[in-house]
């Protein structure tokens, strides 16, 4: 017998409430759950992907916030403020008048924008609140990359904001991210965040990495910076004197303490 549009409906609230319990979810479980195919479940976590309530993975699926990898930008920016705005201050100094400068998404990025009026530069970005902080600042040639609209973060990404980002020269990204590990890098709970982040990358001289230490020891979904090679430079608020050793002796990180 065809299963109801309410079928249908229903089943993929019951998946979101198990998400929200679990975090994660595998097409086995729910296959067995609903006592449906295996097939029939993958249609459904991949039109749900879609839409962006979760995140596919292999064998299954999670929350695209999962384990607060990745909130809403209007629930961070008042989050740990002062400290977002010391090191929103020591990236400033690593921009020179004339430069052409690649912001990221996220909350630190939006204050390192609402520093920079009259700064005589060159702005690219995918974010939403940095073209709303600097679009009335006639000092400032603003270049903004749309996309598909990640309204978690309030940032454009995918294939056309990655083909702005290929056409640009920056002298320097300042790269934010939701979570870093001490060994790998970098990573992201959204793929084509990620692989939006590795364009603005590829295209920029230098690369600043901002976060704060709340972000360390945390792994997610698809790996966007490596130590090695991609970032020159780390601004954060507290790191021991053995880590930041590391990441210059062996991957020629310069570390910065805000």
């Amino acid at each position: 017998m065809a299963l109801s549009a309410r079928d249908y409906s229903s089943r993929r609230k019951s998946i979101l409430e198990l998400l929200e319990k679990k975090r994660e979810v595998s097409v086995n479980e729910l296959a067995s759950m609903f006592q449906i195919s295996e097939v029939t479940i993958r249609s459904d976590l991949e039109a749900m992907d879609k839409l962006g309530l979760l995140v596919r993975n292999h064998g299954g699926a999670v929350l695209p916030e999962n384990f607060n990898e990745s909130r809403f930008f209007l629930d961070t920016i008042h989050e740990n403020a002062e400290v977002k705005m010391r090191l929103a201050r020591q990236a400033m100094k690593l921009i020179n008048p004339g430069d052409t400068v690649i912001i990221d998404s996220g909350s630190t990025m939006a204050i390192l924008a609402s520093l920079l009026h009259g700064s005589q530069i060159t702005v690219v970005t995918n974010s939403l609140p940095v073209v709303q902080e600097l679009y009335m600042d006639s000092s400032i040639e603003l270049i903004a990359a749309g996309g598909a609209f990640r309204r978690s973060g309030l940032a454009f990404i995918g294939s056309l904001a990655r083909s702005v980002f290929e056409q640009i020269n920056a002298d320097i990204l300042f790269l934010g991210c939701s979570a870093f590990d001490l060994e790998k890098g970098t990573s992201s709970p959204n793929l084509n965040e990620a692989l939006t982040k590795q364009m603005m990358i590829a295209s920029a001289r230098k690369v600043c990495l901002v976060a704060d230490s709340t972000k360390s020891g945390r792994q997610s979904l698809a790996n966007v910076a490596f130590w090695r090679n991609d970032i020159d430079y780390f601004i954060t608020d507290t790191m021991a004197a053995k880590d930041i050793s590391n990441l210059k002796e062996q991957f020629n990180v310069e570390v910065i303490i805000a």
